[in-house]
């Protein structure tokens, strides 16, 4: 981001724009170097009108939701990293529920399940926030996140909001197909009404509780390094694969749970991406399986960038 670009945008959204902000902060693993510029739209609008600026500036951009999942490098952002965690909208209509992106999943299930309606609970223990859980199709052995959804609303390049039906996302496994440099501001989520608010609520607990036993909830990871592949367990042949425990300075493969890598307090964003690599060339070469990344590693090269 040129320099004279960077000065446009914070004159028109100065109130939503910081500088040399360390993505570190930012991410569950904290690892990431500052962003050069690091945009909080106040409002869909406001998001708009920097979509619409950016495009007019021909400026690429990326975006930061609740940053689980997710391993910037150790170098500067040099373009605006969008994190559209202030849109934070409630709203209820029947048996559905209107949620805004940047309300985390865990105040998502606690607000489903206080108000009797299943369905959120079985996404209990899951990091990040709402928007990057619609994008990636986040979920457990109980669920997903594409079980609910009736509604996506998005601001695409230049502005333009849209309205995207279920069926536009092609939803699958970690997976949905929206549109490039799309920015997802809620959704419409659609629950069951249950009489039992105790039950429901003891369900979620339980869910958390597994959770919490099988995986490293409690230390710096961004969770699951791979997808797991068909009918198999990523962690389960990593495991086997020997990779359990294995460190790179101050990143380790998990002890309790293969698929995970920490960051045990002075880790960089290379180590942790050597160990990935270790854990996708292990799986290759003692079982013939090529394992599909279910972090997004931000490589600073403009293929990872939005228009």
């Amino acid at each position: 981001m040129a320099t004279r670009q960077l000065e446009i945008v914070k004159e028109r959204l100065s109130d939503a724009v910081s500088e040399n902000v360390p993505l570190s902060d930012w991410t569950t693993i904290r690892l990431g170097g500052p962003a050069r510029c690091f945009v909080q739209p106040q409002s869909v609008e406001q998001l708009v009108e920097l979509l619409q600026l950016l495009a007019t500036l021909d400026c690429d951009y990326r975006i930061l939701g609740g940053g689980s999942n997710l391993l910037p490098g150790d170098d500067p952002v040099e373009v605006p990293v969008i994190h559209p965690g202030n849109l934070l909208q409630w709203d209820r209509d029947d048996d559905c529920l209107r949620v805004g992106a940047g309300v985390s999943l865990s105040a998502f299930v606690a607000r489903a399940n206080a108000l009797g309606l299943a369905g959120a609970h079985v996404l209990a223990g899951i990091p990040g926030q709402v928007g990057g859980a619609l994008v990636m199709n986040a979920g457990g052995r109980y669920g997903e996140i594409a079980d609910l959804v009736r509604q996506v609303s998005v601001v695409l390049p230049g502005g333009t909001r849209r309205e995207l039906e279920k069926a536009d996302l092609r939803y699958a496994y970690r997976h949905s197909e929206l549109p490039p440099g799309a920015v997802v501001v809620g959704a419409t989520l659609a629950l069951r009404r249950t009489d039992d608010i105790v039950a429901l609520k003891r369900e979620s607990g339980r869910i958390l509780k597994e959770k919490n036993a099988a995986q490293p909830t409690a230390s710096w990871n961004f969770g699951c390094m791979f997808k797991n592949p068909p009918e198999l367990s990523a962690g389960r042949l990593l495991d086997q694969a020997g990779m359990r425990g294995l460190a790179c300075g101050g990143a380790r493969i998990s002890t309790l749970h293969a698929n995970f890598v920490e960051n045990l307090g002075q880790a960089t964003a290379r180590e942790v991406a050597t160990l990935i690599e270790a854990c996708e060339r292990a799986a290759l070469d003692r079982f013939g399986i090529t394992l599909e990344r279910e972090v997004r590693v931000w490589e600073g090269s403009a293929k990872d960038h939005y228009r």
